[in-house]
């Protein structure tokens, strides 16, 4: 096969002879064997977290990197070990949310392994604007800091939704204003109830994404001109869609880790985009959402989305309890979440939208609630709010 590999269904386009050759490079240094015969993207392996680590650590004893975590807020944490250059002039050619002339207050929690606040540091650089890595604050801790934010004139932010929505809470209590005209977001999706604090807060701000993961590193871009859904793959790489996963292949110089048919956790599949630009992408959710309560399948993205459906409810958070974090298998689903719904009123709606969940209550009659909750659950390292959370009996 000759050209382009393409596929309606997948999204970039790549040389065919251009992947064989990248894919054969990287099995020496740990990506996978490619068979002589192999005539097609579908005749190369999947490649998962224990390939990517032994390619992008081989690389590291040559170059160096920075070593980062992905997981460990839903999942076992996966080691990956990063370039220095984050592949921000790469990324910069079809991105750039920050000039010389701004000033950045990054947000993102530094430490712990964390990547999120090394790549905005690096970002900055690479712009050559001005940055002040202060971290997250909590609302009542932002009016004593307007003085120096102003002194330095502010105008960009950098974090994640939930650490954005405490900023802007705290400057709306203050009763000051922050004259934000670009935001850059990443590591969680948006709430209605964040956005609004964020729009509220900055009504002129622009908002920017950059998609990836700490072991692949930005994959694809949002801006403001796009759907705040949506995103653009950037050039140079090729999404496979699949029912497990779509599958990362990239090629050429300047990224921070060769990648053959990566698989990703997320389900994306091509659309369109209001920007009118090429290689558009919607994230549908993880492809690993199933879990088993009390031996019944079910979906953690649809309760959550029917909870959302429910007028008062403004952010949900499941806790599943089980004997060990290991399994897979829940004894117990909590549904927390904020806002003004009623607790009973919420359970008895989702309960009567999903067959098996009632099925499930009607015999184990504890095995599901909805209980409202002043504040969900973040975690420390990464200021998160993740929809879902494992914890043992003992910590429900």
């Amino acid at each position: 096969m000759n050209g382009s590999y393409l596929n309606a269904m997948n999204i970039g386009h790549l040389d065919w002879n251009a992947i064989l050759a990248h894919a054969r490079s990287l099995s020496p240094y740990g990506g996978p064997d490619i068979p002589v015969s192999a005539a097609c993207l579908d005749d190369i392996p999947v490649c998962g977290p224990a390939e990517l680590k032994h390619i992008s650590q081989n690389a590291a004893q040559e170059h160096g990197a920075i070593i980062m975590s992905s997981g460990g807020t839903t999942g076992k944490p996966k080691l990956a070990y990063t370039p220095y250059h984050q592949a921000a002039q790469r990324l910069l050619k079809e991105w750039r949310p920050l000039s010389s002339q701004s000033v950045l207050l990054n947000l993102f929690n530094p430490g712990r392994l964390w990547g999120a606040h090394y790549f905005i540091q690096t970002l900055a650089e690479a712009s050559k604007c001005t940055i002040a890595p202060t971290g997250p604050f909590i609302p009542g801790e932002v009016e004593n800091w307007l003085e120096l934010l102003h002194n330095i004139d502010v105008d960009s932010l950098a974090g994640a939704p939930t650490g954005l929505a405490d900023f802007a809470e705290g400057i709306l209590n203050s009763g000051s204003q922050l004259p934000i005209k670009t935001i850059i977001w990443m590591g969680e999706p948006w709430t209605k109830a964040k956005l609004k604090v964020i729009r509220k807060a900055f009504p002129n701000a622009g908002l920017w994404c950059d998609y990836g993961s700490v072991e692949t590193n930005s994959i694809a871009v949002n801006s403001p001109e796009c759907d705040l859904e949506k995103y653009h793959l950037l050039e140079g790489q090729l999404i496979e869609t699949d029912d497990q996963g779509a599958l990362l292949t990239r090629i050429g110089e300047g990224w921070t880790v060769p990648i053959i048919r990566y698989r990703l956790g997320d389900l994306i599949k091509p659309t369109t985009c209001r920007c009118g630009r090429p290689r558009a992408l919607l994230i549908e959710g993880r492809a690993d959402d199933a879990i088993s309560l009390c031996s019944a399948l079910l979906s953690t993205s649809k309760i959550t989305s029917l909870a959302y459906d429910c007028t008062g409810v403004e952010e949900v958070q499941l806790l599943l309890s089980c004997r060990s974090p290991d399994q897979k298998s829940a004894d117990r689903i909590t549904l927390q979440f904020t806002g003004s719904a009623d607790a009973s009123k919420v359970s008895e709606y989702v309960r009567a939208n999903i067959h098996n969940l009632a099925s499930v209550v009607k015999q184990y009659p504890q095995s599901f609630n909805a209980k409202k909750v002043h504040q969900l659950r973040r975690i420390p390292r990464t200021n998160k709010i993740p929809q879902v959370i494992w914890v043992t009996d003992d910590e429900q």
